[in-house]
C-alpha cells in the first residue's frame, strides 16, 4: 500500500498540472515496465555517479517521485483523477464568459491565500482539511456544470418552439393559399351597377349644340350636294353641246341648199354654237345678206326656216335627253345623299332618346 506522502504528492502534482509522463519521456499509455525503463534511461544522465559536477538533486528527486507515483496503482489513480478534474475545469473555464472566468479565478485565488494563511498560522494542513477543500471545489464545479446544462436545455427548448411556430405559420399560409377565393355576390354587383348608372345620369352634361364630329358630318353633306349640282350642270352642258353638234351635222348632210351656200350654213352654225348669242348682231348680219344677195332671198329664207326647224327639233331632243338622262346620271349621288341624311336623322334621334333617358 502506498504511503500518504506519495498520495499527497500525486494530488499536488495533479493540482499544479505537472506532467509526470513528460518528465520521464513517455506518455499516458505507458505501462509500469515502460516507466521503469524510461527512468533508467533518464538516470544515466541525472544520477550523481553519472552526472558528476552537473548533478541536479531536484531533477533527480522529481524523476524518482514520478517513477514512484506512476508505478504505484493507488498513487497513479489519484494522479489520473486529479489531471482529469483539472482538464475538465480548464474546459469549463474556456466555455465561460469573460466576467464569470474572472470571478472563478478570483475565488480560487482567495481560497489559495486562505489555505496558505492557515498553514502559516497553524502549521501544515492535514489530509482532512485538504479533502474538505477538494470536496467543496468539486461541489462548486458540479453546481456550475448543472447551471450550464440548464442553460443549454433552455436554449434547445427555445429553438424547438421557434421551429414549431415557423412550421405552423408555413402550414397556415399553405392552407390559405389552397382555399379558393369567395365568389362575388351577384346581387351586390347588380346593385352597384344600378348605382353607377344613376350617378352617370345625374352627372351627364346636357347637349348644347353639335359636336365637332357632327359639324364635320354636316359640312360633308353640304359638300356632296354642291358636287352633285356641279356634276349635273356639267353633264347638261356637255349633252347640249353634243346635241348641237349632231344637229349641225344633220343640217349639212340633208340640205343641198346649205351645201350650195356654205356661208349661210356657217353663219347658222356659228349662231347655234355661241354660248352667248346676240340678237342685235344677228339682225344686221341678215340685212347685209339680203342686200348683197337679193336674188337669193327665197332660198335664204327657206334655208333659215329649215335650220330653225331643225334647231328646234334638236333642242327638243336635247331637252328630252336631258329629261331622260339626267336622273339616271344622278341616281348614285341622290341615293348616297339620302343615306347620309337618314344616318344623320338616326343619330339625332338616338341623341334625343339618350338625353330623355
Amino acid at each position: 500500500m502506498a504511503d500518504q506522502d506519495l498520495l499527497t504528492y500525486a494530488q499536488d502534482a495533479a493540482s499544479r498540472g505537472d506532467d509526470l509522463f513528460s518528465i520521464l519521456g513517455t506518455d499516458a499509455t505507458a505501462s509500469s515496465s515502460d516507466i521503469r525503463r524510461a527512468f533508467r534511461r533518464k538516470a544515466l544522465t541525472a544520477h550523481p555517479d553519472k552526472a558528476g559536477d552537473a548533478y541536479d538533486p531536484q531533477l533527480y528527486e522529481r524523476l524518482e517521485r514520478a517513477r514512484d507515483v506512476l508505478t504505484t496503482a493507488e498513487a497513479r489513480a489519484v494522479y489520473d483523477n486529479g489531471m482529469r478534474a483539472l482538464l475538465q475545469k480548464r474546459v469549463e473555464r474556456e466555455q465561460m464568459s469573460e466576467k464569470r472566468r474572472r470571478l472563478v479565478e478570483d475565488l480560487e485565488r482567495r481560497e489559495a491565500e486562505a489555505a496558505k494563511r492557515v498553514r502559516m498560522e497553524g502549521g501544515a494542513v492535514g489530509p482532512e482539511a485538504q479533502d474538505m477543500e477538494r470536496r467543496a471545489m468539486a461541489a462548486r464545479g458540479r453546481a456550475k456544470m448543472e447551471e450550464m446544462r440548464k442553460k443549454r436545455e433552455e436554449a434547445e427548448v427555445r429553438e424547438r418552439l421557434a421551429g414549431e411556430r415557423s412550421a405552423a405559420a408555413a402550414g397556415a399560409a399553405a392552407r390559405e393559399a389552397a382555399v379558393p377565393p369567395p365568389k362575388p355576390d351577384a346581387t351586390a354587383d347588380t346593385t352597384q351597377t344600378q348605382i353607377q348608372k344613376q350617378t352617370q345620369k345625374q352627372t351627364q352634361i346636357p347637349d348644347d349644340g353639335p359636336t365637332p364630329g357632327e359639324q364635320d358630318y354636316d359640312s360633308r353633306i353640304a359638300d356632296l350636294e354642291k358636287r352633285l349640282r356641279e356634276s349635273q350642270q356639267r353633264k347638261a352642258e356637255k349633252q347640249q353641246r353634243k346635241e348641237e353638234r349632231r344637229a349641225e351635222k344633220k343640217t349639212r348632210k340633208g340640205s343641198p341648199q346649205a351645201q350650195a351656200q356654205p356661208h349661210l350654213a356657217h353663219e347658222t352654225t356659228h349662231t347655234h354654237n355661241s354660248h352667248h348669242p346676240s340678237a342685235a348682231h344677228a339682225e344686221p348680219q341678215a340685212d347685209e345678206d339680203r342686200v348683197s344677195a337679193p336674188g337669193e332671198k327665197t332660198t335664204t329664207t327657206k334655208t333659215t326656216t329649215t335650220v330653225s326647224t331643225e334647231s328646234e327639233t334638236g333642242a327638243g331632243e336635247t331637252g328630252a335627253a336631258e329629261t331622260s338622262g339626267a336622273p339616271k346620271a344622278s341616281d348614285k349621288f341622290a341615293s348616297t345623299l339620302a343615306r347620309l341624311r337618314a344616318a344623320q336623322a338616326k343619330r339625332e334621334e338616338e341623341k334625343r332618346r339618350a338625353a330623355a333617358a
